[in-house]
């Protein structure tokens, strides 16, 4: 047990340093969710040593509490990846939605372990560590599989997908978010084993090797490995836009972004925001002007990213269409559509990004003003 207590200790305040380092020294929104990653892994690496029966009989707010916390990886490990890849990100919608499993996962526990008492407790913690498991352990490792794989997939499909080859993502964040989907995915991979057969912790005394010294082992080098990476790659973290850092080697004087200025105008006076598949690697070859350039000069000259000047001349087409009294004739979506959004949804999000409210709601009050 001396080399697990060794790896959980050295693998938790190697994390915690790290975090520290991300507070004083590269504190950024962009970096809150590597923060907040970095302290439930430490957290449930520092308490692998007191997952036996005498340890949760002792703190019982590690089953409840801290047990729960690998149900925040994968949210955290998405939230982070698309803060490096893609461009002008805002924090996830919905958030809650997204650590409600670990929330009703945590209160459900806590609520148990007062109803049942002290003795019941300790039943419950006999079960776990007796063969075989307890259907109800099967279920929660379970759920930490799913919640987990389902945003590991999401997290891939950004740093391995065509996003993270996109003209404004550095070599530099490109390493890293995929540093931080590989590691913790290797982590997760390493309690399988555990999770198909939970008591094997009861045995540990008589092994040579502890369960979850595995565990512990990975989760301090993917822990050493993300400060490697933090001092071999500091401007990662150092919370500078991927935009700006991609288009240093393309700075231009205010003449050359006056000019790609006024063909973007005319672009979008032409209406090529109603291609629904427009992207900035597309209008850049329509212009002949390189992606970085075109990015930089619509930062400097419209204070706002490619896909917000898009979206913004979407919604201005569209409501010119309603003050033109297409509703009459054709559906909202229809008009929507015309525009350039791509789907309903889309469609729905960006109109309350940008007025507060959904569209319905906007276009009932404009016909109360106008009566």
């Amino acid at each position: 047990m001396l080399s697990l207590e060794l790896l959980a200790m050295l693998g938790a305040m190697q994390g915690l340093l790290l975090l520290v380092l991300i507070a004083v020294r590269f504190r950024s929104r962009r970096n809150l969710p590597l923060a907040l990653l970095l302290l439930t892994f430490s957290i449930r690496l520092g308490t692998i040593p007191y997952w036996t029966p005498d340890g949760l009989l002792g703190a019982p707010w590690i089953l409840t509490i801290v047990g729960a916390l690998p149900l925040l990886f994968g949210p955290l490990v998405w939230w982070y990846v698309r803060e490096l890849i893609r461009e002008d990100l805002r924090a996830p919608r919905l958030m809650l939605l997204h650590v409600s499993p670990w929330l009703l996962e945590t209160i459900v526990f806590v609520a148990v372990v007062l109803l049942i008492g002290q003795e019941g407790y300790q039943h419950l913690v006999d079960d776990v560590f007796t063969a075989p498991a307890p259907g109800w352990l099967h279920a929660r490792n379970a759920l930490k599989g799913i919640v987990n794989g389902a945003y590991a997939i999401a997290a891939a499909h950004i740093v391995f997908g065509r996003e993270s080859r996109s003209a404004h993502v550095t070599a530099s964040r490109r390493i890293w978010a995929r540093a931080v989907v590989i590691l913790p995915l290797l982590c997760l991979l390493s309690f399988l084993g555990i999770a198909l057969d939970p008591s094997a912790e009861a045995t540990a005394s008589q092994a040579a090797i502890c369960p979850f010294t595995v565990s512990a082992a990975i989760m301090a080098a993917t822990v050493y490995a993300f400060a490697f990476l933090a001092i071999l790659r500091p401007d990662v973290l150092d919370g500078t836009h991927t935009a700006q850092q991609a288009s240093s080697r393309y700075e231009m004087d205010g003449e050359q972004i006056a000019d790609i200025i006024r063909e973007v105008e005319q672009s979008i006076a032409g209406g090529v925001f109603r291609d629904p598949e427009l992207s900035l690697l597309r209008l850049a070859k329509q212009l002949e002007v390189h992606p970085n350039r075109l990015s930089h000069a619509i930062n400097r000259g419209f204070d706002c990213t490619f896909t917000q000047l898009v979206n913004r001349a979407r919604l201005e087409d569209f409501l010119r269409r309603v003050d033109a009294g297409e509703l009459e004739r054709f559906t909202m979506l229809s008009l929507a559509l015309e525009s350039g959004f791509r789907s309903k949804s889309t469609f729905n999000r960006v109109f309350k990004e940008n007025y507060g409210i959904s569209p319905s709601e906007y276009l009932d009050q404009r016909r109360l003003q106008l009566t």
